[in-house]
């Protein structure tokens, strides 16, 4: 009996653990992995008493294969939340390479890749947004439920799986250009306007003036368009807890 509840609380903590590695906030560098496990170890121990315990003691190769699905579970759970973040980046790298912030941008320790300074701003507006509604504690519930949809010893994806995600990674570049484009139209509108300018005045030096001015108009748009921004991330972040749902719906 004590090998299956050893077993039970191991398969709960990988895919717990394997969450928090990959979902938002929780990847990043700067959380420290001794703090990961102790928050996985934690909601291991607050679950195990909602999770049945398996039906029997598993020899060590069918224990591995569970370990290995429900790793890869976990993983695809918080890839599902960690796409909204993605979408953000994307838009911050269009709006910097239509700004000229493009070569200002640099490698990002915290976060392991080439960050856009447009990029950070909305990957710390969405993360204090998140913990502002209490979306954190939504995600993490909906890892919770996650045990009641799919068990510790059953899952299939499917088809339907396979393309829900295909869906998902198309809605993100979708909310990453739609986030993108007040900033890259004023920036276009900038680039027309000076090339009439250049037309009408060739002694003025565009290209040096053009990245100035753009940089300035493109933080004064930024700035009046903040609160649409907040409303449009606001409706944008709870899609994750759906988007969780229905992936585990199709694991059924």
């Amino acid at each position: 009996m004590s090998d299956v509840i050893i077993q039970t609380v191991l398969l709960i903590f990988i895919r717990v653990f394997s969450f928090i590695v990959v979902a938002p906030f929780f990847s990043q560098r700067g959380f420290p992995i001794l703090a990961k496990i102790v928050v996985s170890f934690a909601i291991t121990t607050g679950v195990l008493p909602t999770v049945p315990t398996l039906g029997q003691s598993y020899d060590l190769f069918v224990l591995g294969l569970f370990c290995v699905k429900e790793t890869l579970l976990g993983l695809a759970l918080g890839y599902i939340c960690q796409l909204i973040f993605a979408g953000f980046e994307i838009a911050g790298h269009l709006i910097d390479f239509q700004v000229g912030f493009s070569m200002a941008q640099a490698y990002d320790s915290q976060f392991q890749i080439m960050m856009s300074q447009f990029g950070k701003i909305y990957y710390w507006m969405g993360t204090a947004l998140m913990f502002i509604t209490n979306l954190h504690l939504m995600m993490l519930q909906g890892l919770i439920n996650s045990f009641k949809i799919v068990g510790l010893t059953q899952a299939t994806l499917g088809g339907n799986g396979v393309d829900g995600l295909t869906h998902l990674v198309s809605m993100t570049i979708e909310m990453g250009f739609n986030l993108a484009a007040p900033l890259v139209l004023s920036a276009l509108l900038i680039d027309i306007v000076l090339g009439v300018i250049s037309r009408s005045i060739p002694q003025i030096n565009v290209l040096v003036m053009g990245l100035s001015v753009k940089s300035i108009f493109a933080f004064i748009v930024f700035m009046l368009l903040l609160p649409n921004l907040v409303s449009f991330l606001l409706k944008q972040i709870p899609n994750m807890i759906i988007y969780m749902r229905e992936f585990l719906n199709t694991m059924k």
